[in-house]
């Protein structure tokens, strides 16, 4: 009887990591549309094509200005580089 209990927790596991991978991908979901959202707004942009073709133009300065606050990032965490006595803005990337 010992095993159909571990192999009921072991199925029960499998339904809460299904039921976890379902939740994580509507939360990401709904992040992309707040996201969105929040660009077309800022930008007062209310075409998706137009909206696409901002992000294309501005993609590598937005990469370049969060790989530039990044590395200023690191630096400042790092306490053996007491030569960086600047602080970082702060603002969290998104991959």
């Amino acid at each position: 009887m010992a095993k159909k209990s571990k192999l009921g927790q072991v199925q029960k596991l499998e339904e809460q990591i299904k039921e976890l991978r379902e939740k994580q991908k509507k939360i990401i979901e709904q992040a992309q549309k707040d996201i969105g959202e929040y660009l077309m707004d800022s930008w007062e942009v209310e075409d998706i094509e137009q909206a696409k073709a901002l992000i294309d133009k501005f993609k590598q300065e937005a990469k370049a200005s969060f790989n530039n606050n990044d590395s200023g990032s690191r630096l400042d965490q790092n306490p053996s580089n007491s030569q960086n006595n600047y602080s970082s803005s702060g603002s969290n990337p998104v991959n």
